[in-house]
């Protein structure tokens, strides 16, 4: 029977269109053309089907029922595109929407399926912020309701932080507040939800919350129960675990992703995301030290000391586990490969399982059932 459930997943791969400039890129032969569907074999392995061409879809953010999937165009113009997937996998184009901003990375979606919050990082000073858009009954995106610009960098790493830069959007387990992570202005901002309003955030600044300066706060996940929460911060390459009361975050440590080169090349860090069973917290450093990490949570909310993978491939950006929870995958961007992972819940323990998949510039991945 779970073979059964695998065979019937659907995998969405999002990618970059354009071939990035940096010195670890391997090549791909042809660039990427869009948002790739693959079927998974119940090896783990991932069979493509076909493209749904779009430019650099980086991120997939799927309704809690599976039937709408939603991307952020990470493009100079940014954009977002809403898709419907019925139940045989198939995928259609709803429609697109500005992002009203540059370089959209990241987006979710509100507990109650009524808003679109997308994060905007742009590279250039001031596309940067966050836009809130409303998630019509048939899954199209309506215009944007609101929009908050990011546009203070804390200036400490000179090219990266001049200017605010928007990485990602999480809302608290209970969903009455949504944090975004300003890697350009090394804060967390705060934003408390009205689900009945036209407009539905409302800046919390109170709750908002700083970083050491350099550290670059970039994604975040919290606990199943709420009562903990885990940043990564990219420049300073750490996760900084906080305490949550009262949907305040309190800071209770820092754990750094790699202890044995400290020198800003072999900090990088990336994705973040825990385990189907909530009991571990899994992270990627990227650089010179392309890696995952497998971190057991506590009964504290503190972190274990981490199990180190490589992430057999080249800036692992993003991960997902599939449907049935056995396998992770890992998008490795400038080695054009998706790795797969035997994942055991009991432990933690990864097992590598070669390639699911060659894809060109691959940044994103998730399953449909």
């Amino acid at each position: 029977m779970a073979n059964d459930a695998i065979d019937h997943q659907t995998a969405l791969v999002g990618t970059w269109t354009s071939i990035p400039d940096a010195p670890s890129e391997q090549k791909p032969d042809h660039p990427s053309e869009g948002l790739y569907r693959l079927k998974v074999n119940s090896d783990g392995t991932l069979t493509p089907l076909d493209v749904i061409k779009m430019k650099s879809p980086s991120w997939i953010v799927k309704s809690r029922d599976g039937r709408f999937a939603y991307t952020t165009n990470e493009e100079n113009s940014g954009a977002v595109t809403a898709l419907s997937v019925d139940k045989s996998g198939q995928v259609q184009v709803l429609n697109s929407v500005d992002s009203h901003g540059q370089q959209p990375t990241h987006a979710t979606i509100s507990p109650d399926g009524k808003f679109l919050f997308v994060a905007n990082y742009s590279v250039a000073k001031g596309g940067a912020g966050v836009s809130v858009f409303p998630i019509h009954q048939d899954g199209k995106l309506g215009e944007q309701v609101q929009q908050f610009p990011f546009e203070q960098g804390s200036g400490a790493v000179k090219g990266r932080q001049d200017g605010g830069h928007a990485h990602s959007t999480t809302f608290t387990q209970d969903g009455q507040f949504l944090y975004a992570a300003d890697l350009g202005g090394d804060k967390l901002h705060a934003f408390r939800y009205h689900a009945d309003k036209a407009q539905p955030l409302e800046a919390d600044s109170a709750r908002d919350v700083n970083f050491t300066a350099g550290s670059g706060p970039r994604h975040m996940v919290f606990t199943p129960d709420g009562k903990h929460a885990y940043v990564i911060t990219e420049m300073a390459g750490e996760i900084a675990v906080f305490n949550v009361n009262q949907d305040r975050l309190e800071p209770a440590g820092r754990i750094k992703l790699n202890c044995e080169n400290s020198s800003a090349e072999y900090r990088s860090g990336g994705g973040i995301i825990l385990s189907p069973n909530g009991k571990y917290v899994i992270a990627s450093n990227r650089g010179s030290d392309n890696k995952l990490l497998v971190f057991k949570i506590r009964a504290d909310g503190m972190l274990g000391k981490p199990v180190s993978y490589s992430a057999k491939g080249i800036e692992p950006r993003a991960f997902s586990f599939d449907g049935s929870g056995k396998y992770l995958y890992v998008t490795n961007v400038f080695s054009n490969n998706i790795s797969l992972f035997h994942f055991d819940p009991s432990n933690g323990e990864l097992k590598a399982a070669g390639d699911a998949a060659k894809l060109a510039t691959p940044t994103d991945i998730k399953f449909f059932n």
